[in-house]
């Protein structure tokens, strides 16, 4: 009998290989304060998918003390940071390996604050007076530029460290005038309240025009993974763009990434800070020479490093077309 011959397995057809998901580092970015508006940029790039696009995914870490980003970025515990351009100058000249990347807020912003109908009228009007401040040992060289302007010194003045609640220490009678309050935060925030406020800025009197803000990372990141820094450059550039060319957009993804805000007092302080926001991540070696040279003298750095230790304009982006 002929016996049946096995039946034949069916051949499976070849699997065809999944090509792999390209693998996109994780960085991450500290912030110098809590959310808010002076961070659109960063929120829009991050929220239009502009650091994935650039290859990266981005994490954004709120700090527990302000300006903590310094030491974030300094141990290599964050990539990059933002953080006030006087205190990345300070930290540098005492050993810390911080570089600023670009500017976030291009101008001077901090100022002295105080209600027009109290009893400052103008500067010289300090004098035995209560200044609310935050306790930032950074502000002192500022307030003390200015008060030397008008003839005062510190010792003319009443300091009371407020904390962060500058504009209830103002509108609450705790202090004649606060220093340390933000022209598009404070200021727009007293004026939400019903108060009307007038504010100084140092500029007026003797101290340069600040980059405010500055998104710095570390030397480390920077000789070790600069194809990271000059994605991450793209990104917020890309960012501002948007925040410049659909700000109501912008805005938008703002209050979805942060429900719990007051809309009405964030769109005024987005309002009030675009201004602020820059156009490129170009930076001026005049500006930054001369806020090295006024903490150079007055004391607040033992030295004057060289402008290239300070900052870089080696990950300004040529073209945003992408």
């Amino acid at each position: 009998m002929l016996k049946k011959a096995p039946a034949r397995r069916p051949v499976a057809a070849p699997r065809r290989k999944k090509k792999p998901t390209p693998h996109r580092p994780i960085v991450t970015l500290a912030l110098e304060w809590f959310l808010n508006p002076d961070h659109m940029p960063l929120v829009a790039a991050k929220a239009r998918g502009f650091f994935r696009e650039e290859g990266l995914d981005l994490s954004i870490l709120v700090p527990t003390v302000p300006e903590e980003s310094l030491d974030l970025v300094a141990c290599g515990k964050a990539d990059f940071g933002v953080g006030e351009q006087t205190n990345l100058i300070k930290a540098r000249d005492q050993g810390h390996p911080l570089i600023s990347i670009g500017p976030l807020l291009a101008h001077t912003v901090v100022c002295l604050m105080y209600l027009k109908d109290g009893p400052i009228k103008r500067l010289e009007n300090l004098r035995h007076r209560r200044v609310g401040w935050p306790g930032l040992e950074i502000d002192l060289p500022i307030l003390g530029t200015m008060l030397e302007a008008a003839g005062l010194t510190h010792d003319d003045i009443l300091p009371v460290d407020v904390g962060f609640a500058l504009t209830d220490a103002l509108l609450s009678g705790k202090a004649d005038a606060v220093f340390g309050a933000f022209v598009n935060y404070e200021q727009v925030e007293a004026e939400s309240r019903g108060a009307a406020v007038e504010f100084v800025s140092p500029t007026r009197y003797n101290v340069p025009d600040l980059y405010q803000l500055v998104v710095m990372t570390s030397d480390r990141m920077i000789r070790r993974h600069p194809e990271i820094v000059r994605s991450f450059a793209r990104a917020y550039s890309r960012g501002l763009a948007a925040t410049h060319d659909q700000p109501e957009e912008t805005l938008g993804l703002y209050l979805k990434a942060n429900a719990m805000v007051d809309p009405a007092l964030s769109a005024n302080t987005f309002n009030a800070t675009r201004p602020y926001f820059p156009n490129s991540l170009r930076q001026e070696a005049d500006r930054w020479k001369a806020v090295r040279d006024w903490l150079f003298d007055r004391g607040v750095i033992k030295k004057k490093m060289p402008l290239e230790a300070l900052y870089t304009n080696a990950f300004v982006p040529k073209s945003l077309n992408h």
